[in-house]
């Protein structure tokens, strides 16, 4: 009995002293890695041209185009584009945030009736971006149709390129 205790007792030291051994790493390898690119537009004024269709549509928008040479063919492929606008939304107390695109935000316009009477609407107004190899377009549009109003106003908005390694 003694000797199959003394057996099993240098077994296990045998085993826990051979199967123990010291590894060292010295590559890493990254499988699925991403590149963020990150650009931020002021657009003033005078950046915005107007595009008017005939009627009440699709074609009547304005829009300022900007190059981007990070969105490339392999973003395009397999990357992503997105967008952020820094807005105004309390002028009284000065409260601003990031809002991303697109955004839908109401517009106070004056209008006439039919009567001839004058009074205030409230329009939806939609600030969006679209993007194709090298460069980024924003795009302010009203979502009844008509011509959106002029912009007086800056606006910032920051453009996240994302591509995969």
């Amino acid at each position: 009995m003694k000797h199959l205790k003394l057996f099993t007792l240098l077994a296990i030291a045998a085993t826990a002293l051979t199967g123990c051994t010291k590894e060292y790493i010295t590559e890493e390898y990254i499988t699925n890695a991403t590149q963020v690119f990150t650009h931020e537009y002021t657009i003033v004024p005078n950046d915005w041209h107007r595009n008017q269709g005939n009627e009440p549509g699709m074609d009547n928008y304005i829009y300022a185009t900007f190059e981007n040479s990070d969105i490339t063919d392999e973003v395009d492929l397999s990357g992503s584009v997105t967008a952020d606008a820094w807005l105004i939304y309390n002028n009284g107390d000065n409260l601003s945030s990031w809002h991303p695109l697109p955004y839908v935000y109401p517009i106070e316009i004056n209008v006439t009736n039919d009567d001839g009477t004058t009074g205030i609407a409230i329009v939806p107004e939609t600030l969006r971006m679209e993007w194709e190899i090298g460069t980024v377009t924003f795009i302010i549009q009203d979502l009844d149709g008509y011509d959106p109003e002029d912009m007086s106003g800056t606006i910032t908005v920051r453009v996240n390129v994302i591509k995969n390694l």
